[in-house]
């Protein structure tokens, strides 16, 4: 973990108060490393990394502190905003940041709802637009932070399901399974060079521009295997 990314990360830490943090995002991707990380940070208040909404019940049954919970779109065993529905029935107060990809399925209007402390895309987690950061300053002062790139218009866009080769297919399984292009290199047997650039086509063929959109396309294509 380099330096900038471990300043990134205690501002976020001196963000967070007293909540624990709930990463609850499918696939699971490395493109979310900041959130994961970010469960780490407060070990009075002990968080969860999952793909499961059921899990995330679980945790949450059984912690008397609230949370804030990431969830994206789709869960390994549900609808992220069905897992943030319930949880808001909880007497706690939970603060919910929804995670979307650029080729999220989600009506726009439900982004105003009250219960959403946040909206944002996955490829503007950390970096320079440091929507994360705005979104934890939000909930601080309960305040709702909206990803300014949701009042851009994204064409519509279809992905063929057989567009990406068997080789392709691996390595976006993989990516989904949270595995680095280095990870991937090792699993497959060839250059990290060539994972990347195998995870560059599968972007361009899919249309989108990160590794959870990647994902999130294979899932709907029935590409991946859950």
């Amino acid at each position: 973990m380099d330096m900038s990314f471990k300043n990134f990360l205690s501002e976020l830490g001196r963000l967070i108060h007293d909540r624990s943090i709930i990463s609850c995002v499918y696939p699971k991707l490395v493109a979310l490393e900041a959130v994961n990380e970010l469960t780490k940070l407060n070990c009075s208040h002990p968080g969860l990394i999952s793909t499961s909404g059921e899990a995330v019940l679980n945790h949450l049954n059984e912690s008397p502190y609230p949370a804030v919970v990431f969830v994206t779109e789709h869960l390994f065993d549900g609808s992220g905003l069905d897992l943030i529905q319930t949880l808001t029935e909880s007497n706690l107060d939970h603060r919910f940041i929804l995670i979307l990809t650029d080729n999220h399925t989600l009506n726009p209007a439900i982004f105003k709802k009250a219960f959403l402390s946040g909206v944002v895309f996955d490829h503007n987690i950390g970096g320079p637009t440091c929507v994360l950061a705005a979104a934890l300053r939000a909930v601080n002062q309960n305040q709702q932070f909206i990803d300014p790139e949701l009042n851009r218009v994204h064409p519509k866009k279809t992905n063929p399901p057989n567009v990406l080769s068997e080789r392709e297919r691996e390595v976006l399984q993989l990516a989904a399974d949270g595995m680095s292009n280095k990870e991937m290199a090792s699993e497959l047997y060839i250059a990290p060079t060539t994972a990347r650039d195998h995870m560059q086509s599968i972007m361009r063929k899919l249309q989108v521009n990160s590794r959870t959109a990647a994902a999130v396309a294979g899932l709907k294509l029935g590409l991946l295997n859950q």
